[in-house]
């Protein structure tokens, strides 16, 4: 979904991924690890919050500071979310705990006619699992379009960041889906996620996004935003 505020970068993707692999502190520092023996994640409770830094992937600047907190637990878990550089943003949704309803973090917040899983089910390792979905847009109701996840397990490992140490899982989401933008040809997304089951949220995240406009030879790129955790409680 092209957004004025999105940067849109028309240089090659292989190109930006290769620079993107030289700048200082991009890389997460994994070690490889069996996974847990008894996998417990975290129970979402009212006032337990994540503080997350928000880094441009592309130049390695830090974009902004961002702070989910729950809010309520029933009937759904709704979670707060506030930007330092833009305010409030869209709530994030889950019902039930580990399933999205309504999903904020991308520019153009989204909800799903069936909730999607926000991490793999059982944090079982495995084969790739794709899951078919509408969303409509938030505040356009009467938009509805195709959206699929893939969601593949990729490993167990330990992960430093500046909150601490965790044992999370990395799995791998690519999402094919049908922009709102009648212009748009093609749309995908890949992210990165390394989630923490301790802490009932991700240490790590990364997303970019693809699209592919009707009568242009290049592919236009999206954002390409990390979010690490700073603090959590």
């Amino acid at each position: 979904m092209p957004n004025p505020g999105r940067t849109l970068l028309i240089a090659s993707c292989i190109y930006c991924m290769a620079a993107c692999s030289f700048m200082p502190g991009m890389q997460p520092g994994e070690n490889i690890a069996q996974a847990p023996s008894s996998i417990q994640i975290r129970p979402p409770a009212v006032g337990q919050q994540w503080v997350y830094e928000v880094r441009n992937v592309y130049n390695g600047l830090v974009v902004d500071e961002v702070t989910e907190t729950i809010q309520s637990v029933d009937p759904v878990v709704r979670i707060a979310r506030t930007s330092q550089r833009n305010g409030a943003l869209h709530d994030e949704i889950q019902s039930p705990w580990g399933h999205v309803v309504q999903d904020s973090h991308w520019d153009l917040p989204v909800t799903f006619s069936t909730p999607l899983p926000a991490w793999p089910p059982g944090l079982a390792m495995g084969s790739s699992r794709t899951y078919e979905d509408q969303y409509q847009l938030i505040g356009d109701k009467d938009y509805s379009a195709h959206w699929s996840l893939t969601m593949t397990p990729m490993r167990w490992s330990t992960i430093a960041v500046p909150a601490g140490t965790f044992t999370v899982m990395r799995f791998d989401n690519f999402i094919d889906y049908t922009n709102d933008d009648l212009s748009v040809i093609s749309s995908q997304r890949q992210e990165s996620v390394w989630f923490a089951p301790e802490i009932g949220r991700w240490a790590l995240r990364r997303s970019h996004g693809t699209y592919t406009m009707a009568g242009r030879g290049s592919d236009f790129h999206e954002d390409y935003l990390q979010w690490k955790l700073v603090s959590w409680r």
